[in-house]
């Protein structure tokens, strides 16, 4: 049974996690650091400053810590959702382009989350 009260765009597959952590996002030309608020193996979702909203679809560029220590998870996505929160906005970031080893990393981190 669907949960009609949630948008088509909001109906992930995968579950989430809490997860803190500084994310640098690339947009073109544009350099921002936001602050990640889940996880999820297909996904990631952030808190910003508010200014400018992107589109669905928006081609993205991630980069961010695990806490294993390991290298930066570096990560072509795309914007899912955009929401004004109060005093910043959320972002909703489904990954398009994950390495194997970087997904396995996550799936593990998901565990002790």
């Amino acid at each position: 049974m669907h949960d009609r009260r949630r948008a088509p765009v909001e109906r992930r597959l995968g579950e989430r996690a809490p997860f803190v952590a500084a994310v640098r996002q690339h947009v073109g030309a544009e350099v921002q650091l936001a602050l990640s608020q889940n996880l999820g193996p297909t996904g990631i979702e952030l808190k910003r400053p508010p200014g400018r909203s992107y589109l669905p679809r928006t081609p993205v560029t991630l980069a961010f810590e695990l806490p294993d220590g390991g290298d930066l998870v570096r990560v072509q996505g795309a914007v899912v959702f955009e929401r004004a929160a109060g005093s910043y906005q959320t972002t909703g970031i489904r990954f398009l382009s994950l390495t194997p080893l970087d997904h396995a990393r996550i799936i593990r981190a998901l565990r002790y989350l």
